[in-house]
């Protein structure tokens, strides 16, 4: 009976280590993945789809520095892109720039042009890009 009762003990323990073990590997790679597909082209307009912003007519960029720039959401929203080692990128970064960023990342500017929106912002600092 003993025998019996540490059998079935030791396959339960056994049973257990490879549940817990069995299916690692398999969510890395899915999350390597989506990771991996997660990320955009770094224009503009790649950042404008991915945001769902609508419209797309082009700015004054070259005033202020800017390699490429468009209005969205009949011109409440701005995206800009710069140099990411401009001395007017670096001034926007620092808050000393000739516009106000809601965000930025690697060169491309977020802006608003009346009150901010948030859920935009939070995916905007969320893009990951190529």
């Amino acid at each position: 009976m003993k025998k019996k009762f540490l059998s079935l003990m030791l396959v339960a323990v056994v049973a257990i280590g490879l549940t817990a073990c069995g299916g690692s590997g398999d969510s890395d790679t899915k999350e390597a993945t989506t990771q991996e597909s997660a990320k955009i082209e770094k224009s503009i307009d790649a950042v404008a789809e991915e945001l769902g912003l609508t419209g797309g007519s082009d700015t004054l960029y070259e005033m202020i520095g800017a390699t490429a720039g468009k209005e969205y959401n009949d011109g409440t929203v701005e995206l800009y892109q710069f140099d990411a080692d401009s001395s007017e990128y670096k001034d926007i970064v620092d808050g000393n720039g000739v516009i106000t960023a809601a965000a930025y990342k690697d060169g491309i500017v977020l802006v608003f042009s009346g009150d901010a929106d948030n859920k935009i912002i939070e995916a905007f600092n969320g893009l990951e890009f190529k």
